[in-house]
């Protein structure tokens, strides 16, 4: 019977060990979350799409874009809202401006994704720990 004791204590340890490891780890996940959430509290303004060059060919029969050298870079904003994929030419006048409110968008939905990871790694230690407390009615 002390066998058996022994074997249960071991088993309990163990559990507890465990339990414990997996608090530790949704500890540390959150604190990471809170820091991934408290940027993007205060967003800079943005603008939804991707900047991206574009090289062009004219009617002109003479000119040396039929021969390979394409005229540009233009730049255009490519937009895709709802599975539609527009594009946006961008004045060089705007350029930098529309740069910086593309990649603020861009960082904004990468931390958004962050968090998006981190809340799914906390939600499957949350079912680990729901795991070890089920029981079954009798």
């Amino acid at each position: 019977m002390s066998g058996y004791t022994i074997y249960t204590d071991m088993s309990i340890k163990k559990s507890r060990e465990k339990l414990s490891r997996i608090r530790q780890q949704i500890y540390l996940l959150n604190k990471t979350r809170q820091k991934q959430v408290g940027k993007l509290l205060h967003p800079k303004p943005m603008i939804v799409g991707s900047l991206y060059e574009v090289y062009k060919t004219c009617s002109k029969p003479n000119c040396c874009c039929k021969k390979g050298q394409k005229h540009g870079p233009f730049f255009a904003l490519s937009i895709s809202i709802e599975a539609k994929r527009s594009v946006k030419m961008v004045r060089k006048k705007d350029l930098e401006v529309v740069r910086q409110k593309a990649q603020a968008y861009q960082d904004f939905q990468q931390g958004l994704a962050k968090i998006r990871k981190t809340n799914k790694q906390i939600d499957i230690l949350l079912e680990q720990i729901k795991q070890q407390f089920l029981e079954q009615y009798k």
